[in-house]
């Protein structure tokens, strides 16, 4: 499958009402609300320094709005990222879409890789400890969860070092990262089973990890 297509419209792709369309949309809006609040500041500097009367108010509200655009943009973008990975994890990573392509790339970039296998190797580490040497910290994840598939962390720390298909990396690093996963539950069994896909998917040789393996939708 070619991978030179250059990027286009979420909205043309998935339609209007995609999350990642929409929250593309939301994003562009705060991005381009915030080049005009800059310029607003940059006219509230000039007046300041030129002793204008609307240059102290001025500058202290585009500053203040600016910040909240700036903040807004920050947490649009995070949110765009998780979108983008749940499409690639659904075996969707193919798709021409400049969140995805950019998701794929960093999904793929071997540092990347090495830090979700050494974040896995963390997590395995931590349960293996007796109680009397675990961190004082009590950890996100239910730790009597997690310590009977310490092994399968492992393999799964392994497989996504050694070029692991892109929907298995990309469901491994929701694992870790998706407060809603089997990880941070309470069901063992169920967590037992998303690592077994996720082994599957890893251990694909498709490119694009597009195994008809059905996903489980992350728990609400």
């Amino acid at each position: 499958m070619s991978t030179n297509r250059p990027p286009i419209c979420a909205r043309t792709v998935l339609g209007p009402d995609h999350p990642l369309a929409r929250v593309t949309m939301q994003l562009t809006r705060a991005v381009e609300r915030s080049v005009t609040v800059s310029l607003m500041l940059a006219i509230g500097v000039f007046a300041l320094v030129q002793d204008l009367s609307i240059g102290g108010p001025l500058t202290v509200a585009a500053a203040t709005v600016l910040a909240a655009l700036v903040a807004r943009a920050g947490a649009l973008a995070g949110t765009r990222r998780r979108r983008a990975l749940e499409l690639i994890a659904e075996g969707r990573g193919e798709l021409p879409l400049q969140a995805v392509v950019r998701e794929r790339q960093r999904l793929l970039d071997p540092v990347h890789r090495e830090r979700l296998a050494r974040t896995l190797d963390v997590i395995r580490t931590e349960v293996e400890r007796p109680a009397r040497e675990c961190h004082p910290i009590r950890p996100l994840y239910n730790v009597p969860v997690v310590r009977p598939v310490s092994s399968e962390l492992g393999q799964t720390a392994g497989l996504v070092r050694h070029d692991g298909g892109l929907r298995g990396l990309a469901r491994a690093e929701q694992l870790v990262t998706d407060g809603r996963s089997p990880l941070y539950g309470d069901d063992e069994a169920v967590l037992r089973q998303e690592l077994g896909r996720i082994h599957v998917l890893l251990e694909s040789r498709d490119e694009w990890g597009s195994l008809p393996i059905s996903r489980r939708p992350l728990r609400s």
